[in-house]
């Protein structure tokens, strides 16, 4: 958690009156009060409250409260420390240099005013920089003897740290000794971090391990928030062999002191220097002759944030020449001579209204959160997904809590957790509707689903959500046919199911009369629902919305079945004896293929010419047939659907879950919690070139 302390700063001699000098202070106490306690859970607990963006908010209100009234300066604010005073768990270490904390630039033009900062105090415009991911870990300072590690501590307050000399050896990239020539005595700076492909499979174990305490009646353990904590976690573990079955790695930022001289002259060089040494340096630290080449370095890691194997939440600039970081020297708790360009927050506070809820196609109750509009990941956000009412439960958020939100990338916003600090008093657990919010039905919750469903199924949240699914992306692919129209058609009463589409051709008089229905508007889309008619059975399959029978089981289905006649002349024993479907699925395949409302449905399509059965020859068997394998990660070669499908043209089947009938888990980059199942099934893990190896010769892919 980093702070900035280049707020611009107003006149010092502005003291305001008296009334707005009384409140300025009582309010700075209570800043400096909130700082302090997530200061405390951020460095000493490894469960902070906030995200960085909320604490960086404050930080700056601060700063800029504390250069307006110099009068209540004071030399324990947190703008003047680093941190928090480490815990007593371990012996504590006092730092032969503090590690300080750095000044953010949240935007170009800040970064751009730091930089003319640089320029005046060196009395020169050029000199150069270097920019490394900043990664999101815990930072560490290592101090090696005769080549060998002696000691290792956690940053702490910035002055003293914790000795976790005896975990940080239990660290694989972490080197006990070094090669070559390394200075007699020196220290080295560095970040403890965990991959995300680590974290989802540490919590990955997690839950199946929590399945099994859920089994013996046990309280179940808790996950890990984000990789951050978890690394922390792991470091501060009083047993070092837990540390070692943690998959944690470390990147060495930067030179800390040397004895005895011998020291590089710029940073650049003494990363090369200490990578020669063993240790392990960024490969993406880059040297820049102008301020621009900086500026074009930290907007390409904003926009490859999400590719990174490694949590970041930001880009760190530092002036490469050490005798210009001497000169230029410090200001407060921060060196002058770098700085954090730090990312759109995807994480940030705000109050959650109230929950709602919303009607699925299946019927299920989801709710979500309705929150004051807050700006993170670069969009403005009011909604953000609350999974089901147990993972509600599970993280106690409650109607008025000050949540946490998430949006990363293109992902829709969710709610991570209430800052239950700020909780209002007489607040109450949420419990899921026992009516249906749009059509009074009683709900229902089957044993074992996470869900609560209305079971009408002519609810009319249920209809439209189910039309609205079949004729998009994925299913029957209806262009022109979206949201807005659906939602016309049926109010107007011209569509009652999916089904009526296939009657409009018939009706477009009232279609006409629809807004903004124009002749050429309207040629189009019945062209694109005749067009429709001829999908693969997938498409119509999955487009129907079965519970559980997504676009993978669809395929199976229809590879299986070949026609909706011979799927509904089947069993639910049938059904589940398909490779890659469990009972879960068969039963609900079978439930809804057997109700009248089903039967009705496909007798309408059949009637209106849409295709219900497979066309051509049945696929033959190819010379992967019989073995079942899971793509997951990225590939470089080829995107995951290619993949799948190349393997089921020789025969293959292909599946999205792991279990003892996996042949392979086939694992990009990133595979995710996927991997860790894999691993705890002993199923074999492929790499992306033993694929590449099997679809070129089927023959040589053994079953192992």
């Amino acid at each position: 958690m980093t702070s900035d302390s280049a707020a611009p700063a107003a006149d010092a001699t502005t003291s305001g009156t008296d009334a707005e000098r009384l409140v300025a202070r009582n309010h700075i106490e209570e800043l400096r009060d909130q700082i302090r306690y997530h200061n405390y859970r951020y460095h000493v607990l490894d469960d902070p409250e906030v995200p960085d963006a909320s604490y960086d908010a404050l930080f700056r209100e601060l700063s800029a409260l504390e250069d307006r009234f110099p009068q209540f300066a004071a030399a324990d604010s947190p703008t003047q420390q680093v941190g928090a005073a480490p815990e007593t768990t371990f012996n504590v270490v006092e730092h032969r240099q503090p590690l300080l904390s750095l000044g953010n630039a949240f935007n170009a033009d800040e970064l751009r005013d730091w930089h003319r900062r640089i320029a005046q105090l060196a009395e020169r415009d050029h000199f150069r920089m270097v920019t490394e991911p900043k990664i999101d870990g815990l930072a560490m300072a290592l101090v090696y003897e005769d080549g060998r590690l002696v000691q290792a501590a956690t940053r702490g307050d910035g002055r003293a740290g914790e000795d976790v000399t005896l975990n940080v050896l239990a660290i694989p990239t972490v080197p006990e000794r070094l090669q070559g020539a390394p200075p007699r005595r020196f220290e080295v700076r560095g970040e403890v971090f965990m991959p995300k492909a680590g974290f989802e499979q540490l919590n990955a174990r997690i839950e199946l391990e929590n399945e099994e305490r859920e089994a013996a009646g046990r309280p179940p353990l808790r996950l890990f928030a984000n990789p951050r904590n978890a690394a922390a976690g792991a470091v501060r573990q009083k047993d070092p062999r837990i540390t070692a079955g943690r998959p944690l790695d470390i990147a060495i930022y930067q030179l800390g002191w040397v004895d005895g001289g011998g020291a590089p002259a710029s940073h650049s060089e003494a990363l090369a220097w200490l990578g020669s040494l063993g240790f392990p340096t960024s490969p993406d630290a880059a040297r820049h002759d102008d301020l621009e080449s900086v500026l074009r370095a930290c907007e390409g890691w904003t926009q490859r944030r999400e590719d990174s194997a490694f949590d970041m939440d930001g880009v760190v600039v530092k002036v490469d020449e050490f005798a210009l970081q001497r000169d230029l020297g410090l200001v407060a708790r921060e060196p002058r001579w770098a700085i954090a360009w730090k990312f759109p927050p995807q994480e940030t506070t705000t109050r959650l209204r109230k929950i709602r809820v919303n009607v699925g196609r299946t019927g299920s109750l989801n709710p979500f959160a309705e929150l004051e509009p807050v700006r993170v990941g670069g969009v403005t956000v009011q909604h953000a997904t609350l999974h089901n009412e147990d993972d509600i439960h599970r993280k106690d958020i409650r109607e008025g809590d000050t949540v946490i939100v998430r949006r990363a990338g293109e992902v829709i916003p969710q709610v991570v957790g209430p800052v239950v600090s700020r909780r209002p008093k007489r607040s109450r657990r949420w419990h899921t509707p026992k009516r249906c919010p749009v059509c009074e039905t009683p709900v229902v919750r089957l044993e074992g689903e996470a869900m609560a469903y209305c079971p009408n199924p002519t609810c009319p949240a249920v209809v439209y959500r189910s039309i609205e699914h079949f004729v998009g992306r994925g299913a029957m692919d209806i262009d022109g046919l979206g949201e807005r129209l659906v939602g016309e058609l049926l109010s107007k009463g011209l569509i009652a199911d999916a089904a009526d589409i296939y009657m409009l051709n018939d009706r477009r008089d009232d279609l006409r009369a629809l807004d903004r229905m124009g002749e050429k508007r309207l040629d189009k889309l019945l062209a694109a629902i005749e067009v429709s008619k001829q999908r693969p059975l997938a498409n119509l399959l999955s487009g129907l919305g079965i519970r559980h029978a997504g676009g993978e089981v669809a395929a199976l289905l229809a590879a299986h079945f070949g026609s909706l006649a011979a799927l509904q002349k089947a069993g639910e024993e049938e059904i589940a004896e398909i490779d890659g479907l469990g009972p879960v699925i068969a039963q609900s395949v079978a439930r809804w293929i057997a109700t009248p409302a089903a039967a009705d449905l496909i007798a309408k399509l059949t009637a209106a010419g849409v295709r219900v059965q497979e066309e051509g020859p049945a696929r033959q068997d190819g010379p992967l047939t019989g073995r079942r394998f899971v793509v997951t990660g990225r590939l470089e070669s080829m995107s995951r659907p290619e993949a799948e499908d190349a393997l089921r043209e020789l025969g293959a089947a292909v599946s999205g879950s792991v279990s003892r009938k996996t042949t392979a888990l086939i694992a990009g980059e990133a595979p995710g919690s996927k991997l860790a199942k894999a691993q705890e099934l002993e199923v074999p893990v492929w790499s992306e070139q033993q694929l590449l190896d099997a679809l070129a010769d089927p023959a040589s892919a053994g079953a192992d």
